[in-house]
This record gives structure tokens, C-alpha cells and sequence, in this order.
């Protein structure tokens, strides 16, 4: 009998070489080393690794081995994206909760934000800057809004709004896709940048609030509509009956990846 339950070697696992990774390929020691070196047997093993890619820490790959899977922005955001469809969640509803959420991480953003994170939002305003059709330039937008809370070198804030990603993208749609709205809001992202560049948090919450405000005077009655009823009508005026809500997001965040931890 093993003297390790399977709990005990998933937090053991989990610890040593997913929050402790030093390797350079993200790669497992093989199974027969792990069986070994905790006195398992290799079925023992299977089914600790088995929960554990359930969990999303690791990611099998046949003919090559077991593969370290950091933690991820976007880890929640299925399931809590599905939970708020089912209760209907508004664009009001949203607003009301990034504005909260933003203006803070932006105003952190300000203050701890790193060379290398100033480089990855200017690389991603570039490409919305750049970028001539609506999913692109959605998927740039969204990732600017996500490297702002990465910047705040808070795992936690990087979470809360990793699990609002599918919401908040599905609400950008809608944004963009709306000329007016569109020349409303896209200057102001060149001023929070502009703001965290120079490190001023209340210059940076200023550009901030204004600019996730301005769905309270532009959307009309769309603001108390279902995200999800905005974001299908949005896919379906774009691409006509060709493309799903579904696979326009899925597609979207395959796209799109942002890690938690560096």
C-alpha cells in the first residue's frame, strides 16, 4: 500500500512542479521516475495525474511526456461565463462591476507597472491601432484591458478579471462595432496609457472611468439587454448566419493568452 494518499501526491506534485517550476521546457520527470521516487505504482500515479489535468495544472502529450500548465487568466472564465448567461447579465450589470474592479487596477497599474509590462500594452494598443476588422481589433482590446491588471503584480486582481474576460469581450463587441462609440473610446486608450507611462494613478483612473462610462450615454436600451443577445445580434450583422457566438469566442481566446505568472 502506498504510504501517500492520492490528494497528498496531487498537492505534492501540484507544489513541486507547478508553483516551483525551474525548468527551462516545462516538462515532468517521466512516470516511471515519479512512481519511483514516491513508491506508487504507475496506475497509482495515472489517476493523480488524470485529476490533475482535469484541474487544468498539467496537459498530457502523447509521445512526448507530461507538460506543466501555469495558471491562467481565463481559467474561471468559462464557468463563470456560463453561470451569468443563465442569469441574464446587462451591459449595465457589467459596467457596474468592471468600473470598480478597473479603476483600481489601473490606478495599481500606475504605480507598480514594469518596462516590460509598458512594452506589451504598447504592442497590443499597436495592434488594435492597426487593425482593420472587429475581431482582431476585440481581441487586442481585450488583452490591453487584461495587461493593466497584470501590471498590478496582483495574482488576485489578475483573476477577478480573468473570469469577467468572456463577458467583457462579448460587451467590446458590441462597442466596436459602433462607429460613434468606437471614435469615443479608442483615444482614451493612448491616455491611460499615456497616464501609467508617466505614473500617475489618478490622471490613469480618470482616462479609466471615462472611457467604461461611455456605454451609459451611447448604448440606449441596449444597456439593460442580455450581454449575450448583444454579442449574437453583433456576430450575427458581421458574419450573417456562417458564424456562432460560440465559435467566434472560441476562436477569439485561442487568439488570445495571458499568463498569471511570468
Amino acid at each position: 500500500m502506498p504510504t501517500i494518499t492520492q490528494d497528498e501526491l496531487a498537492k505534492e506534485l501540484t507544489t513541486k512542479y507547478v508553483l516551483d517550476d525551474q525548468s527551462d521546457d516545462g516538462l515532468m520527470p517521466s512516470a516511471r521516475i515519479l512512481a519511483a521516487k514516491y513508491g506508487v505504482s504507475r496506475l497509482f500515479l495515472r489517476e493523480v495525474l488524470a485529476g490533475m489535468q482535469r484541474q487544468g495544472l498539467i496537459k498530457a502529450v502523447p509521445g512526448k511526456g507530461v507538460f506543466i500548465r501555469k495558471p491562467h487568466m481565463l481559467d474561471t472564465a468559462r464557468n463563470v461565463h456560463t453561470t451569468l448567461r443563465q442569469s441574464a447579465a446587462t451591459a449595465r450589470d457589467l459596467i457596474e462591476a468592471r468600473v470598480n474592479l478597473e479603476e483600481q487596477t489601473v490606478y495599481l497599474a500606475a504605480l507598480r507597472a514594469t518596462e516590460d509590462d509598458i512594452a506589451q500594452m504598447e504592442m497590443a494598443l499597436s495592434a488594435f491601432d492597426d487593425a482593420t476588422e472587429l475581431i482582431p481589433r476585440a481581441e487586442a482590446d481585450i488583452a490591453f484591458h487584461s495587461l493593466i491588471a497584470k501590471a498590478t503584480q496582483n495574482p488576485v486582481l489578475q483573476i477577478v478579471f480573468g473570469s469577467m474576460t468572456i463577458l467583457t469581450f462579448e460587451i467590446m463587441l458590441r462597442s466596436l462595432a459602433d462607429a460613434k462609440i468606437f471614435a469615443q473610446g479608442a483615444p482614451l486608450h493612448h491616455k491611460i496609457l499615456s497616464a501609467i507611462k508617466d505614473k500617475d494613478p489618478d490622471k490613469a483612473v480618470a482616462a479609466m472611468s471615462k472611457h467604461l462610462h461611455i456605454a451609459e450615454d451611447t448604448y440606449d436600451k441596449d444597456f439593460d439587454i442580455a450581454l449575450s443577445v448583444l454579442a449574437d445580434r453583433v456576430v450575427k450583422q458581421t458574419f450573417g448566419g456562417s458564424v456562432t457566438i460560440h465559435e467566434v469566442l472560441d476562436s477569439a481566446l485561442k487568439n488570445y493568452s495571458m499568463d498569471i505568472l511570468r
